[in-house]
């Protein structure tokens, strides 16, 4: 299981400042298109598989925000699923969570973030308008439920550089998989959930790694958000289930060192 990333900071995480109605949950209800825009922009130029990576570590910045003021295994267990979902989108087991169990200004935006990310996941490379609809909608989410927006307001703008130098989207292919036979491929290099810690010099070669020690943990650990080898087999999935093949021919990650004044600045840490 994965546990909250040295990224994700907070000041004051065990008090809740922000106000939450469940029977509001839209995005015009959550922030300005102000927050999204950067983001969206960025969306634009990055490889789908980066795209989806910062969909859920926009996710991980909500479901540990939340850490400790609830019992529920399955926000962590969730997110370890999304970034299995990052190798191949068929491994994330379809989901529905009952609303009227996922309730108030704790899980209420949990609720949110999983729904809107197992949607975007799902079916965001073939339909990319769904997933930059995600992105809109959690950094909204994410800023609304923010103990305090620094750390997040600090964090946001670096990483969105940083996709942009490291992977940034090919020409259109004029010849694409037109019957999503093999969406991974189509994705662009393996993305490392370190690659959102702007502390740590990005290496392109490290994204294999991460995805493969991800997913052998989740499936040693029978991660109930993913579907099962069988299953993915009997679904027509071609090839073997959880081992990564290559990306599409070309699609490598660039190596980028820490610039020392680009740093996030110092601040306190608290974890719920």
């Amino acid at each position: 299981m994965l546990h909250t990333p040295p990224w994700v900071r907070f000041h004051d995480a065990g008090r809740l400042h922000f106000l939450w109605e469940d029977a509001v949950r839209s995005a015009k209800d959550l922030g300005s298109e102000a927050q999204a825009a950067p983001v969206l922009r960025t969306a634009l130029k990055i490889e789908p598989r980066a795209r989806m990576a910062l969909a859920v570590a926009l996710t991980e910045w909500i479901v540990w925000r939340f850490e400790g003021l609830h019992v529920r295994s399955a926000p962590g267990a969730f997110i370890e699923a999304a970034w299995c979902a990052t190798a191949d989108p068929r491994y994330l087991r379809f989901f529905e969570l009952a609303p009227v169990e996922w309730r108030g200004p704790v899980e209420g935006p949990l609720w949110c973030a999983m729904t809107h990310l197992r949607h975007a996941i799902s079916v965001g490379v073939d339909f990319p308008r769904y997933l930059n609809d995600a992105l809109s909608y959690l950094t909204r989410l994410a800023f609304h439920v923010q103990p305090t927006s620094g750390p997040l307001m600090a964090w946001l703008p670096l990483v969105l550089d940083r996709l942009a130098l490291v992977y940034p989207a090919p020409p259109e292919d004029p010849l694409p998989d037109l019957f999503s036979r093999d969406l991974s491929a189509r994705m662009g290099p393996w993305v490392a959930r370190e690659v959102f810690d702007l502390a740590i010099p990005v290496d392109g070669n490290t994204g294999r790694a991460f995805l493969e020690e991800t997913l052998a943990t989740a499936r040693r650990e029978e991660n109930p958000f993913l579907v099962t080898p069988e299953e993915l087999l009997a679904a027509g999935f071609s090839g073997t289930p959880y081992e990564l093949r290559n990306p599409r021919p070309g699609g490598r990650a660039k190596t980028l060192l820490v610039a020392r004044d680009r740093q996030l600045p110092s601040t306190p840490t608290n974890h719920g």
